[in-house]
């Protein structure tokens, strides 16, 4: 009888090992991955969404935002008199980011080019109030500046920031070529575009925009 136990002690003891073993295992290395219903719906819906295809839909209309938006010049001297009402009436905020964001529009002529950055001015003989930088383009200016997208309408931040990745990458591409070989000072410019400002009040002496529209009469 002795030996008839340890026999049975011995294939237990085999088998608490062998499930011991299996259970390490499927801990470290689980065979079905478990992932909650809101991250897989995420998840799957990120894999949908088609940010080229998106902003296609919207391209001619942030065109034409661009083309009929207020007057820089207009703008301009309207925020050094009133930037809060101004920033009120003509702006758009998103957020708590501290900026304010607008469209504009006008035409002037090359002061100067420094580098990646085109001075335009707007009046004869005057300062250069715009500043085109020819790329490459960064940032969510165009985007918040029109107005049109709202991060509420995409079912995640990666969503609305892949808007702006692909308007910057459109801009690059079909907006900025405008600008070669007139570029010369004197070369006029009529443009319409998005800008960026701290909405802490203050004005710059020249406002940087990121073109939509561009022409070289």
């Amino acid at each position: 009888m002795p030996s008839v136990i340890t026999l049975q002690q011995s294939r237990v003891l085999k088998w608490l090992a062998s499930l011991a073993v299996a259970a390490v295992l499927v801990y470290f290395v689980p065979l079905v991955h478990v992932v909650p219903i809101e991250a897989a719906r995420k998840q799957a819906t990120a894999a949908e969404f088609d940010a080229a295809a998106y902003v296609d839909r919207y391209w001619d209309q942030l065109r034409k935002t661009a083309q009929d938006a207020p007057d820089a010049a207009e703008l301009l001297a309207a925020l050094r008199r009133d930037f809060a009402g101004t920033a009120d009436r003509y702006g758009h905020r998103l957020g708590l980011g501290g900026k304010v964001s607008f469209f504009v529009s006008g035409t002037g002529h090359v002061v100067a080019v420094r580098g990646r950055a085109v001075e335009i001015a707007l009046e004869d003989n005057g300062p250069a109030e715009i500043v085109i930088r020819t790329g490459p383009v960064f940032g969510n200016t165009v985007r918040d500046g029109s107005g049109l997208f709202d991060v509420s309408d995409f079912a995640n931040v990666q969503h609305f920031n892949a808007v702006s990745a692909e308007i910057n990458r459109r801009i690059e591409a079909d907006v900025l070529p405008a600008l070669a070989g007139q570029t010369e000072p004197g070369s006029t410019v009529r443009f319409g575009g998005g800008v960026e400002l701290a909405d802490t009040g203050a004005v710059p002496a020249s406002l940087t925009v990121v073109p939509l529209d561009i022409e070289t009469p």
